[in-house]
């Protein structure tokens, strides 16, 4: 359960901590005291969706930290799935005004994401929003599925794999071809890319060489003369640098007594035997530089035709004899397509059989628990004064998806002679809050959160029926703490708890603070809901009443 929640820097409230107990937690107020921000910063250090404007005016951050104790056998398991082992959890979250989030976990660093499946596993509620998302057909189902439990979840996973089999079987149909038109259109495709690609007869790497080559071409001229002009500087003629290091080495020869002058006629050797070997390449490159105007048209083209293949083909000579590969295996496929779609649409049949048979038996569990939970709300709703109530869980059919082939309504009727409809289009405000209720305590039945949130539950709804309410949420309190907003003296006087949530003003700024009531002034507070804060010994005496008969006097 929560035992204690600390508040710092959140709209009105300042610095606020406030400690809860078992059972029926109820938070009195005037409207804008700040009972909800109360929740809505509960809310935010269980995992919902970060708010800046939350954030007191003035301040550069808001955080909050809330304390669980006392954890359930189902509460402790799924947290220990998260990774959680302790007796107890603290939660505490910061948010900045840039937008800057701070999470922990009993003092750990955690994600927004674990935050939020945390918080799940110890606190559930109920606001307006949830009535409103109660009304969305596309609910319904999930919240069956939910109330089957695992029988379903089983199911749901057989469905599922035989759906993913089956959606598999249809890509490889499709792979194929599809239809035989088709299939020779993709056959003949192939067959050309094939072709295109084997007739080049591509090497590896001959990209490259060709490009070097019709480089060299290109430039033979350039190359021919810059060339032919190095050769004779450095080999023709009397002056020649060849001709001149041989001179020099022999005119040092004769004096290899001397160490000094013999190592500088062996560098000059070096260098001699190094510029003959430089004339030699030189000259290699000048033969192979003569300009071959059919060499160039040739390679010209092989070039053209290496572009085009890799430019259609995959970018590189490599990718295009991949492709190609790929291409001969596809057309190997196609070429036995007809005995591979007969089988596949074999494949298929049966698979869709057995797809169809799971998803019946799906759908018979779901039925069976549909009657179970349809008796549970009408023995809720009768309970909650709503005796003349009916209400049916509607199924269609729809193609197979990975969820079966159900389409879930609920209907309902709140009075006797009138038809089922829609739940969005039949139920009034206070209609709603019960039949909400009535989910709620279902729920809370199969559930493992510990803490269950209502906020404003009453709205709506009045005299008797409130009594009946706050009966109903007293029932809950048993097996689980409520926290709860409420503006009915027949809901309070349920209470084993009060706490008024108050708005205090000073010359510079507001801010909200929150009080535990004590027992002996509790009924004072009832009173003053019937009849504001002109109490009368009449509004007294009622009040007591009410606390007598909801069981919390004696």
């Amino acid at each position: 359960m929560l035992q204690t929640l600390s508040i710092k820097n959140v709209a009105l409230i300042t610095n606020l901590s406030v400690d809860f107990s078992a059972g029926f937690n109820v938070l009195l107020g005037e409207t804008g005291a700040g009972k909800s921000i109360i929740f809505d910063a509960l809310n935010f250090v269980l995992g919902a969706k970060a708010d800046k404007t939350l954030i007191r005016y003035g301040e550069k951050e808001m955080r909050v930290d809330a304390v669980f104790t006392d954890l359930s056998d189902g509460c402790r398991q799924k947290l220990s799935e998260l990774g959680y082992e302790d007796d107890e959890i603290c939660l505490s979250r910061m948010l900045t005004v840039d937008g800057k989030s701070n999470v922990r976990i009993n003092a750990t660093p955690a994600t927004a994401s674990i935050l939020k499946e945390v918080g799940a596993a110890l606190v559930d509620s109920y606001s307006q929003h949830e009535s409103v998302e109660l009304l969305k057909t596309k609910n319904h189902l999930a919240m069956l599925d939910k109330f089957a439990g695992e029988k379903v979840s089983i199911q749901k996973d057989v469905v599922r794999e035989l759906k993913s089999k089956y959606n598999s079987i249809i890509k490889q149909i499709e792979s194929l071809g599809g239809d035989e038109f088709e299939r020779e259109r993709m056959r003949s495709l192939l067959q050309y890319q094939v072709d295109e690609i084997e007739n080049a007869k591509l090497q590896l790497g001959e990209e490259q060489e060709v490009a070097d080559r019709l480089k060299l071409l290109n430039n033979a001229e350039k190359i021919y003369q810059a060339v032919t002009s190095c050769e004779e500087l450095l080999s023709e003629g009397a002056s020649s640098a060849v001709r001149t290091l041989q001179e020099s080495v022999g005119a040092l020869g004769h004096l290899s007594a001397f160490d000094e002058i013999e190592e500088c006629r062996q560098r000059l050797e070096s260098v001699r035997y190094e510029v003959e070997d430089v004339v030699e390449t030189l000259g290699n490159i000048k033969s192979m530089s003569e300009f071959d105007e059919k060499e160039f048209d040739r390679l010209d083209r092989r070039n053209d035709l290496i572009k085009s293949l890799t430019k259609k083909y995959g970018g590189s000579v490599e990718k295009v004899l991949a492709f190609v590969e790929d291409a001969k295996v596809k057309l190997n496929d196609l070429s036995d397509s007809e005995f591979l779609l007969s089988k596949l649409e074999n494949e298929k049949a049966i698979v869709y059989d057995k797809l169809i048979h799971q998803c019946d038996v799906l759908t018979a569990l779901r039925q069976s628990s549909a009657k179970e939970i349809e008796n549970k709300i009408l023995d809720e709703l009768k309970q909650l004064g709503m005796k003349s109530s009916k209400f049916t869980v509607k199924f269609s059919k729809t193609e197979p998806t990975n969820n079966g082939q159900d389409v879930v309504e609920f209907e309902f009727s709140a009075n006797k002679g009138q038809e089922v409809k829609a739940l969005a289009k039949t139920a009034s405000g206070g209609e709603l809050s019960r039949f909400m209720l009535a989910v709620k305590n279902i729920f809370t039945e199969i559930g493992d959160a510990q803490t269950l949130i209502f906020d404003e539950i009453d709205s709506g709804i009045s005299g008797e029926t409130g009594n009946i309410v706050g009966q109903k949420i007293d029932g809950l309190s048993k097996h689980v703490q409520i926290l709860c907003i409420t503006h009915l003296p027949q809901v309070a006087a349920f209470a084993d708890n009060m706490y008024v949530v108050t708005k205090e003003e000073n010359e510079t700024t507001t801010h909200t603070k929150i009080e535990l009531i004590a027992e002996d002034k509790i009924s004072d507070y009832l009173a003053k809901m019937t009849v504001g804060d002109k109490l009368t010994q009449a509004s007294k005496q009622q009040a007591i009443e009410m606390r007598i008969k909801a069981g919390k006097m004696a």
